[in-house]
């Protein structure tokens, strides 16, 4: 086997997002600090929200850290240092609460209230020019 053979090629940022939510999955269910698992609505709302995010966005899908909040709520962060910025998706832990997208670019931030699939579009393609 040469060393080309050997070498593997790098995962997408779709795959190692992906890979990173379902991590969460097989997390304990609680720590001292709240909840560590994702709630089902919240797992199922982050994941259908990046794949069709990746289906609009193909290879400029940036790749996102993840974490859960104290409820079991989802938060997938893109983050760079330069310039300073990131997107933030919080997916709730509840169906009856609201997702929401927060962004940040320097001192400037806003959040959307009403996230779709075409607003987090937006914010990654905002977030890949920046």
């Amino acid at each position: 086997m040469s060393v080309a053979q050997s070498i593997k090629p790098p995962a997408s940022h779709i795959t190692i997002t992906l890979k990173r939510l379902v991590a969460l999955l097989e997390e304990d269910e609680t720590d001292d600090y709240g909840i560590l698992q994702p709630s089902q609505s919240a797992f199922k709302m982050a994941i259908e929200l990046v794949v069709e995010a990746y289906e609009w966005m193909g290879d400029r899908f940036p790749k996102a850290s993840v974490s859960t909040d104290e409820e079991g709520g989802i938060r997938l962060t893109w983050t760079k240092l330069q310039p300073e910025c990131e997107v933030r998706l919080v997916c709730p832990a509840s169906v009856g609460k609201p997702a929401y997208l927060y962004h940040e670019l320097g001192e400037s931030y806003g959040v959307e209230e009403d996230v779709s699939i075409s607003v987090l579009v937006r914010w990654l393609e905002w977030f890949d020019r920046v």
